[in-house]
């Protein structure tokens, strides 16, 4: 989908860095990419001319930039490859396991909850498994939003 405000980005001119506020993107010589001349990132100019992509060989979400002629605004993508791929199996299971503990954690405060306050077993597993699976939920979609 093309927001209707893009305009073509021209390799001659400079544009402010949308990484870094006081930095700017400058052609690098001979390339088709820019260069911030504060925070040190590159982006490339894709073959449309009409949006740059930042170059990073470990973040899974391409970030991508058009120019509305004012700023680069973010263009939102779907991640490159498998998510789970770019972490190590290690790293995997170490946030796996953080989330498996702050559902756990929460799972006991709500049952010291439940004995002052609640005299039903079948409501208290029934409020316990929907808080897990809400927690779990909230949790997956946050580190697939990290990166």
């Amino acid at each position: 989908m093309t927001p209707p405000q893009q305009q073509k980005i021209y390799l001659d001119q400079e544009y402010p860095c949308p990484c870094h506020p006081q930095g700017q993107l400058q052609q690098i010589v001979l390339t088709e990419a820019f260069g911030c001349n504060r925070c040190r990132r590159i982006f490339v100019l894709q073959s449309d001319g009409l949006t740059i992509e930042e170059l990073a060989a470990t973040y899974p979400y391409k970030r991508r930039y058009y120019w509305n002629g004012k700023r680069l605004q973010s263009i939102r993508s779907l991640p490159t490859g498998n998510f789970w791929a770019v972490a190590s199996w290690r790293e995997s299971c170490a946030l796996w396991l953080q989330c498996l503990g702050v559902i756990a954690l929460i799972l006991v405060v709500f049952q010291l909850y439940c004995r002052v306050t609640l005299t039903s077993p079948i409501l208290n597993l029934v409020l316990s498994i929907a808080i897990a699976i809400v927690v779990l939920v909230v949790i997956t979609l946050w580190l697939c939003d990290q990166g």
